[in-house]
Formats: structure tokens, C-alpha cells, sequence
């Protein structure tokens, strides 16, 4: 494993980078935190939680959103059975995001499929009432 984070480290191109004011992070529950690589073309998310698994909700860190058009895709995780883990289930979805417990994972951009992708809201319209939806 550390010899796979040590590659990561030297060969992304992002990570490797290690510009001055381009990494930022939050705290995102108890034992939980996010770091963002702000790269000149695509970003990388480093997620730690050593706490059990955290579900977000919503997500309401600024740090987690994809660029437009994007979603978030696994790049390392201490969870590949590689490394004695159980496996890297979904982590952003729909459903937000699911941290799973005592793990660390790297996540870069991939174009988003169109269910994945964020809808424009109707700026200035009322939405429709429950009774007005369902006729």
C-alpha cells in the first residue's frame, strides 16, 4: 500500500503538483475530513474517515462538488482487496456521498452519465402543489 501512495503521490500529475494555495480542506464529521488538490485542469479529493461509515445527505461541504459536467470517480482506496480490504462500494451517487469506515480514498473527475448530471433550477417560478403534481 504505502508503495502505491508514494507513486500517487509522485506521479499524478495533480497531487505531484504541490502548488502553493492549491489545497484545501474541511472537516466533514467526528473523525471524518476532506482534502481537495485544485489542479489547472481537474481537481483530486482525498477522503479520510476513521470513524464507521458516514453518509452525507446532503453533502453541504463546497469541497466535495464536481467541476460542471462531472462526477466523482475512485482513483486509490485502502478498501481494494489488495490491501486486505473488503472493497470500494459506491462512494458519491445520487444518494450523495457514502464514506465508508476506517478508510482512506483518492477520487478524480470522470464525465458524468445525464441521471448524474445537475439540473438547472427554474429561477422565479412557484412550484406546483402536491395536488397540482398529482392531477
Amino acid at each position: 500500500m504505502h508503495r502505491d501512495l508514494l507513486r500517487l503521490r509522485r506521479e499524478d500529475p495533480v497531487i505531484a503538483a504541490r502548488r502553493s494555495g492549491r489545497v484545501d480542506g474541511a472537516v466533514l464529521g467526528l473523525g471524518a475530513f476532506v482534502v481537495r488538490f485544485f489542479g489547472e485542469e481537474e481537481d483530486r479529493v482525498l477522503l479520510i474517515n476513521l470513524e464507521i461509515e458516514l453518509h452525507l445527505d446532503p453533502a453541504p461541504e463546497p469541497l466535495l462538488a464536481p467541476l460542471d459536467g462531472c462526477t466523482w470517480k475512485v482513483m486509490w482506496s485502502s478498501e481494494d482487496l489488495r490491501y486486505g480490504g473488503s472493497g470500494t462500494p459506491r462512494i458519491y451517487s445520487q444518494e450523495n456521498w457514502r464514506l465508508p469506515g476506517r478508510a482512506a480514498i483518492v477520487m478524480r473527475p470522470e464525465v458524468a452519465p445525464p441521471d448524474m448530471r445537475r439540473k438547472p433550477e427554474d429561477v422565479g417560478e412557484e412550484s406546483d402543489s402536491p395536488a397540482e403534481r398529482d392531477a
